[in-house]
């Protein structure tokens, strides 16, 4: 299986050697012809207004509005594939809150909460809040009561990274449910 990350901003080497780790062949999404052998996408963190530019700079913004491809979106891929008061994919019917835990200085690690009782090393950068979900959306990992990671059909939204500790947990999950 071939697993697309979007190589435009961000922690692409992080979530390239985590896929590679598991098993998967990478792709390199830099344009709409690298989306068309791919099983998913992993739209990494970064500066989520930068990465809405170079999105649309790049051809990729319409080409993946249109496509039904899966996506495990962190921190500000998961705001990218949410619904927030910016412009957004809108893949995932939760509301995500830009910066809530702060600017850059305010980033954190904390062990958080995972589906099945397993704890795991979130990584906190500058990070979003998921606010509010709907029912067909899975919350899988909370910060104390805050969800910080949920599912929605094939589609995974994280507010942390799980690319930056050596933990596949949440790659695993989200390729799990694509076979």
């Amino acid at each position: 299986m071939n697993i697309g990350i979007l190589a435009l901003q961000g922690a692409v080497s992080e979530h390239k050697i985590s896929v590679q780790n598991t098993g998967m062949n990478v792709i390199e999404v830099k344009n709409p012809i690298d989306l068309q052998n791919i099983s998913g996408l992993i739209m990494p963190g970064g500066e989520s207004t930068t990465l809405r530019k170079l999105l649309k700079h790049s051809k990729l913004w319409e080409a993946i509005i249109e496509s039904d491809l899966p996506i495990m979106g962190t921190c500000a891929g998961a705001i990218l594939i949410g619904k927030s008061q910016d412009e957004t994919f809108g893949k995932m019917n939760i509301q995500i809150d830009r910066n809530y835990y702060g600017r850059q200085k305010e980033s954190f690690e904390k062990e958080i909460s995972v589906v099945n009782n397993r704890k795991f090393k979130g990584v906190f950068i500058r990070a979003p809040a998921i606010t509010s979900i709907n029912a067909e959306t899975k919350p899988i990992a909370w910060a104390d009561e805050d969800i910080v990671g949920c599912i929605e059909g094939k589609n995974m939204a994280l507010t942390f990274h799980p690319e930056l500790t050596d933990d596949l947990t949440f790659h695993k999950i989200w390729l799990e449910g694509l076979k």
